[in-house]
């Protein structure tokens, strides 16, 4: 096939063309759509042409001109003419650089699926022209060689037929013949995993226990005190329990000392506000209502515990009371108190979410991140910090220079109130305050209450780091003390003090002692509330025909997402400059659809974006959060692992975490090692979570609709380099179902398992082998977790030979979790050793040479393809 020999005669002959292509009315109405204007530039040889796509008749330019391009696209002539027929592989050209685009991302992805049915007019418009020599052969020889191909390729399909046939009646003949034993693929085991699936999921509305507080601030105040020495007593019983070995933990950390600030803030809330609170949190629990008996067996491990012995001390909750989660990350309560006062927010209610955290959480990212996003959208929130001088083992005035924490509300412009922590009455009246402006709609306000915690950041540590006379100092400070002095004076308790003091005593260990008998919980629920029940269909429903319309990867993803925006209320877009497309313009246009309180705008704060994502879902909404690129997931990744993956089993079932990450990843586009990264396998290994990675754009609007519609939190890889990427799309409503992988290609000879972004390349691979005699058969994986095994077991059966591709590094890859179940499942089968094809343990560099050597090329894949088959080209 010859090539342009100069510059005018690249003008010549796509000046023939575009007259010839413009001719069609229905070509030249859909570019004509796109308006704006394109420029191409070329090189070997040089030259240009800018095309005005704004007006009918289309006009275009050959050379300099004063029309100013919207989108610029620079490619080798020669490139561009591999276009023009249709044989170049757009994102693999993008990914190595043939072509390179300046301006609107979006424009170009629309402009795709209009230019297609240009590819035929090329090629006819060359003949006319009688510029045969640019066109793929097609002389007598290579006809009779194609003729006598296929030809040949028809006789191996018969005998191929007939082996197949004799194979079905005769296996164990055939399994002899080919010296392999018969391998039995049982698809029920190998596809076994965590994830309920049922007919129908049940709606969950909360059902939330009434806490009846009197009106009269006298009989308030008492029961404030009552509260105060049941939170007291409950914590001492599990101190005396923890010397004595009757705790199954290292690790338990108590409030004693601090019980004015749990029950003043809870006191001022209504039993449907949300709270947050932290590893020392059995207090707040308490005082929001939480049942004495599930708690302590909780803490001592029994199946009758609120979570079912799943969380523990640290973890310990209650959804009925509005708790959303007891946390043992420091800093993440504020992240998602903030997500459900958002939720609270979006659903037209007026609840008030509550943080509890420590005065060291006000030195984390997390913190600072909650804050600024409950302030710049005025989310009814009340971050309070108990700050109990010690960041555990720190003294605040080593760890921070701001010694009035509330202070810091200033950077966020909120009110910050700094009330003494050890006064129940005066926290009261603060969170009061600061509850009714959160309803009112005034936004978030930081409390600091000040108090101290007589006991050490966890029992049984010496607590060198902190003097007698400093702890004796504040005991004489008891907050208990102090409202049974206050509640004498005013003549309310009076000897009731002490019937309250004793009734909490004899219920503490009333309840310690049914705690104490109950069973722990079974091994048959240990696999149990892992993931959230799930409609079977969207892991088991038939997939319809692609049918004729073809669309660009990121065009589906914008139709998933408009689509489940307008078939659920309770889903929402949030992410760096989703309003206006992202990065990758894959959002252009849906704040026109769905407003600005569906599609969020927020903070550069990954931390915010994902975290409030969590507290969000626990409390009522859909969320889709867009993480800019994957290599940002490490700014986010504890929302992730230890709250979205985790919140559900240490509650024992209690939450739903239905929320999608989408970020797109993958090198070729010359960002280096921060922007490039193929992260797919790292969270892999995280129970707990779903990870989805499509490679058309039919899996990618099927996978991302049944990714939304989950009741688990799904992690959606987005191929960046596959956004240019064309094909068939169904119109009508489908999803792809989750857990199921995709035959892509039918072969016999091997099998080639793609991961994510490879497939591409992988069906180039096939394609060429073929020609090689090599008969290859593709597998799709489209869902990580869970892995369909049995697909890949399958066609390994079949083949006796294995290749894995993925764009990520070779060592921990996700290919190595496929051989190994494929060795477990189906050594027998194999003829020869597996082999793994993926990025080169590297970072991803800048210069486009060394990146298109680090990626898995087809030229790669064949060459392993061909070591396992022994076959030489």
């Amino acid at each position: 096939m010859g090539r342009f020999r100069d510059t005018e005669h690249l003008y010549r002959v796509l000046d023939f063309f575009f007259r010839r292509l413009l001719a069609e009315e229905d070509i030249a109405r859909a570019l004509h759509a796109a308006s704006f204007v394109l420029r191409f530039r070329y090189t070997d040889p040089a030259g240009q042409v800018t095309i005005d796509l704004r007006e009918l008749p289309i006009r275009w330019v050959f050379g300099d001109t004063e029309l100013m391009p919207d989108l610029d696209m620079i490619q080798s002539a020669d490139t561009a003419h591999q276009f023009w027929l249709g044989r170049l592989n757009v994102p693999a050209a993008i990914a190595t650089r043939k072509v390179v685009s300046r301006g609107s991302i979006a424009r170009a992805l629309a402009l795709l699926p209009a230019i297609k049915p240009a590819f035929p007019i090329y090629a006819a418009a060359l003949a006319e022209l009688g510029e045969r020599d640019l066109l793929p052969p097609a002389d007598p020889g290579a006809a009779g060689a194609a003729r006598w191909q296929s030809m040949l390729a028809d006789l191996v399909d018969r005998v191929r037929t007939l082996a197949t046939d004799w194979r079905q009646l005769a296996p164990a003949a055939w399994q002899r013949a080919r010296r392999r034993p018969a391998v039995e693929v049982d698809r029920a085991r190998l596809n076994a995993h965590l994830v309920p699936l049922v007919a129908e999921v049940e709606a969950t509305a909360p059902a939330y226990r009434p806490q009846e507080l009197p009106a009269d601030a006298g009989k308030l105040r008492v029961d404030m005190l009552a509260r105060m020495y049941l939170i007291r007593t409950f914590e001492e019983r599990l101190s005396q329990a923890y010397a004595d070995g009757e705790v199954p933990t290292e690790a338990i950390h108590l409030s004693i000392g601090q019980e004015a600030t749990a029950v003043g803030v809870c006191f001022a809330l209504r039993a449907d506000d949300y709270v947050a609170t932290t590893h020392r949190g059995h207090g707040h629990m308490l005082a929001k209502g939480a049942d004495l008996d599930g708690m302590m067996a909780e803490i001592l491990g029994k199946a009758t515990g609120l979570c079912g012995g799943k969380g523990g001390s640290m973890h310990v909750t209650e959804a009925a009371v509005g708790a959303i989660g007891a946390n043992g990350i420091v800093g993440a309560s504020p992240l998602l108190a903030t997500g459900a006062a958002h939720s609270a927010r979006m659903r037209g209610t007026d609840q008030v979410a509550v943080a509890f955290f420590g005065d060291g959480a006000t030195n984390q990212g997390m913190f600072h991140e909650a804050a600024n996003f409950a302030a710049v959208f005025d989310l009814p929130v009340v971050f309070v910090v108990e700050n109990n001088q010690y960041g555990e083992f720190t003294a605040l005035d080593r760890h921070t220079r701001v010694p009035v924490l509330a202070k810091r509300a200033a950077a966020y412009g909120m009110p910050g109130v700094t009330v003494d922590g050890n006064d129940c009455w005066a926290v009261y009246q603060a969170t009061r305050d600061a509850v009714a402006r959160a309803r009112a709609g005034q936004g978030p306000t930081l409390l600091e209450c000040v108090t101290y915690r007589w006991h050490g950041h966890m029992e049984g540590e010496a607590v060198s780091y902190r003097t007698a006379e400093e702890i004796a100092a504040w005991k004489d400070k008891c907050p208990i003390v102090a409202l049974r002095a206050r509640l004498a004076s005013e003549g309310v308790a009076g000897t009731q003090a002490d019937e309250l003091d004793q009734r909490a005593r004899d219920r503490v260990a009333a309840a310690f002692a049914r705690a104490q008998a109950d069973p722990a919980p079974g091994p048959e629920v240990l696999a149990t509330d892992v993931f959230s029940p799930d409609p079977a269909y969207l892991y088991r429903g038939a997939e319809p025909d692609p049918g004729q319309r073809e669309i660009t990867f990121s065009a589906a993803l914008w139709e998933a997402l408009a689509e489940e925006l307008a078939r659920d209320p309770g889903v929402y877009l949030l992410g760096e400059d989703v309003a206006t497309g992202g990065y990758f313009a894959v959002t252009a246009g849906l704040i026109d659809r769905f407003g600005s309180g569906r599609i969020i705008d927020t903070p550069i704060s990954e931390y915010a974006i994902v975290g409030t994502a969590v507290g969000a879902a626990m409390s009522g909404r859909r969320p889709v959060a867009e993480i800019l690129f994957s290599d940002f997931l490490t700014t986010c990744m504890d929302p992730i692992v230890n709250n979205a993956a985790k919140l559900r089993y240490m509650s024992g079932g209690q939450y739903r975490v239905p929320l999608v990450v989408r970020t797109p990843g993958g090198a070729g586009l010359g960002m280096a090692a921060q922007h490039s990264q193929s992260l797919e396998a790292w969270l892999t290994g995280i129970p707990g979570l779903i990870v989805v990675a499509p490679a058309t754009p039919y899996d990618a609007k099927g996978l991302l609709k049944a990714a939304i519609r989950s009741n688990n939190p799904v992690l959606f890889f987005e191929n960046k380099v596959l956004y240019a990427a064309t094909g068939p799309v169904p119109e009508t409503d489908y999803v792809v179902p989750l857990g199921v992988a995709s035959v892509k290609r039918r072969g016999r000879d091997l099998t080639l398992v793609s991961v994510g972004g490879a497939l591409g390349r992988v069906m180039e691979a096939a394609a060429e082998l073929a020609g090689a005699g090599i008969d290859a058969e593709v597998v799709d994986l489209r869902t990580l977790v869970p892995l369909d095994t049995a697909t890949i077991v399958e066609s390994v059966v079949k083949t006796g030979r294995l290749v894995t591709v993925e764009d990520g590094s070779l060592m921990h890859g996700f290919g190595g979790e496929i051989i190994a179940r494929v060795a477990e499942a189906a050594w027998p089968a194999l003829v020869a050793p597996p082999i793994r094809v993926a990025a080169l343990d590297v970072p991803i560099p800048y210069a486009s040479n060394l990146e298109n050597a680090v990626l898995p090329d087809s030229a790669r894949i064949i060459a392993a393809a061909r070591r396992l088959t022994r076959r030489s080209a």
